[in-house]
């Protein structure tokens, strides 16, 4: 079996992805793997932000003002994954851990960092869902999965029905 060098964790700032997360780090400890934190924003979390702040001051929104400019979206998204990293991995040790916020398509960013950074490991977790709302998706991650040029580990949430059950487990796709 090929040495793990290099992981990549999604983030979306869910509780899931902090499961991801936690376990990332945790198999970064065991095989001294560098980490790498990708989150992928969205172009209508800029138009959104603005209307947002302005309905949690209470502001009538008379004219729709313009967009947050894309770089203070990305500082900010950078700011929020490091606040996010630190909320949720008290003990890193010596795992070394590179964030990445980018704008885009989640799954095309994601193939691209992969590939860009020549990462080993994609660790995902699997969101909390209903069973058909799941097994549609199942359809679409697994499509997503099928694009990746390294193997891919599917981590369940702790307390997914579904994961105790033996229908989904912790599983790894190999390459």
């Amino acid at each position: 079996m090929n040495a793990v060098r290099k992981i990549l964790v999604p983030i979306d700032f869910s509780e899931d992805s902090a499961d991801g997360l936690s376990y990332a780090v945790s198999l970064a400890q065991k095989t001294q793997a560098e980490l790498v934190a990708l989150h992928v924003t969205q172009k209508q979390e800029a138009d959104s932000f603005l209307n947002f702040l302005a309905m949690i001051e209470g502001y009538p929104m008379l004219r729709a003002p313009g967009p947050i400019p894309l770089d203070r979206l990305l500082r900010e998204k950078a700011l929020d994954l490091y606040r996010f990293i630190e909320k949720v991995v008290r003990n890193a040790g010596q795992v070394k851990i590179r964030r990445k916020v980018t704008l885009g398509n989640q799954a095309e960013k994601i193939l691209g960092v992969v590939e860009e950074e020549r990462i080993d490991l994609v660790v995902l977790s699997v969101p909390r869902a209903p069973f058909f709302p799941y097994l549609t998706a199942r359809g679409r991650l697994l499509r997503r999965i099928s694009r990746l040029p390294c193997a891919v580990l599917l981590k369940p949430s702790p307390d997914d029905p579904w994961a105790t059950s033996g229908i989904l487990g912790p599983s790894i796709f190999a390459r």
